[in-house]
């Protein structure tokens, strides 16, 4: 048991750390790869809108994005406070502020990395719906989906009243809890009698990547630190948790970047058309030319009727008249001379033969 908001350790001057902020790292770090985050998901987004392609890995991204925000905002909020400053250098009620907004912070994160997998796990899925694929993304995302609610779970039972910045009154658990409960997550996966390949691509796709999952490693190390500094150690956690989280949700948009460039490339083609070629599309419908003369209509009638037959359908009765008139129009324009207008205009009647 330990309360993260006790007396601060006792320090000597020569042993007291040097009054260093990583606070401006972390949100240079975040800020830096939360704009394309977003960009990425908005452009996604509005692919699959345009084409009515809209399925539960979309939906699920969009709420891990959500989350996501929402964590780098209890972020920027413990700066205020001092995050990412050496405990000996805060007051007590900028630590405890520290560590709730910080505790909100872990909540989201988790349930942000449990709809991403999710997403992701959807999204592979969507493009190829196998029976063997199925069963091995489905043995993954169990056990991910288990031991990252779980983790929120630890997050709410750990300390007593809930939440451990709650001062001396607070009793927790020890931070290993949690670290071997993420750890837990990888070795059942990594236990699941799955060939190898398939096993290594298994466990790629929970972390997202060999770069998401070295920044995971980093990450999970850094949390055997000092339970007594936690403004600093967890700040350095929380730069690792971030650069994950943020680059697993940009690397399920990059898996629709063909999708997304050939969308917009098809976009601009039809508009370069459109442009160089406008008798065929602006102007389909309005009987000029492109070079400037106006079509010619023909107008043909009868004058013969045909005998009313006997049909009940209402289409089947027209009337014809006796003989066939052609009537033929054809308009200029003269730009040069006197500007006069001319036409020309005949009639031709063609009787029927006997």
């Amino acid at each position: 048991m330990f309360s993260p908001t006790s007396n601060r350790p006792p320090e000597t001057v020569s042993d007291a750390p040097p009054d260093q902020n990583i606070g401006p790292i972390w949100l240079t770090v975040s800020t830096t790869l939360l704009i394309p985050l977003v960009l990425t998901t908005f452009l996604r987004l509005w692919v699959r809108i345009a084409c009515r392609k809209v399925g539960w890995d979309d939906v699920t991204i969009i709420l891990s994005l959500l989350m996501t925000v929402v964590r780098y905002s209890f972020g920027v909020m413990q700066l205020s406070h001092g995050n990412g400053r050496h405990r000996r250098y805060l007051t007590d009620y900028d630590y405890m502020m520290i560590n709730k907004w910080g505790w909100y912070g872990q909540v989201f994160h988790f349930l942000a990395m449990t709809l991403l997998k999710v997403s992701v796990s959807c999204l592979v899925l969507r493009m190829k719906d196998s029976r063997s694929l199925r069963i091995w993304v489905y043995a993954l995302i169990v056990p991910v989906v288990f031991f990252n609610m779980g983790a929120v779970v630890i997050l709410l039972a750990e300390c007593k009243p809930t939440g451990f910045w709650r001062g001396a009154s607070a009793q927790c658990w020890d931070n290993r809890v949690r670290i071997y409960w993420n750890y837990a997550a990888m070795a059942v996966v990594w236990k699941i009698k799955i060939p190898f390949q398939k096993k290594l691509m298994v466990v790629a796709l929970m972390s997202l990547g060999l770069i998401a999952s070295t920044f995971g490693i980093v990450r999970a190390a850094s949390l055997g630190v000092s339970q007594e500094d936690l403004s600093w150690s967890f700040c350095i956690v929380a730069i690792w948790s971030n650069i994950e989280l943020f680059l697993g949700i940009i690397a399920a948009n990059l898996a629709l970047s063909r999708a997304i460039y050939l969308y917009f490339r098809e976009g601009s083609e039809s508009q370069s058309r459109g442009r160089a070629n406008t008798s065929g599309f602006g102007y389909a419908d309005s009987g000029y030319r492109g070079d400037g003369f106006k079509v010619s209509s023909t107008f043909i009638s009868s004058k013969l009727r045909r005998a009313t037959s006997k049909a009940p359908s209402s289409n089947s009765d027209i009337p014809l008249e006796p003989g066939i008139q052609k009537k033929t129009e054809f308009w200029w324009r003269e730009d040069e001379g006197s500007g006069r207008a001319a036409s020309q205009q005949s009639d031709v009647d063609i009787q029927p033969a006997p």
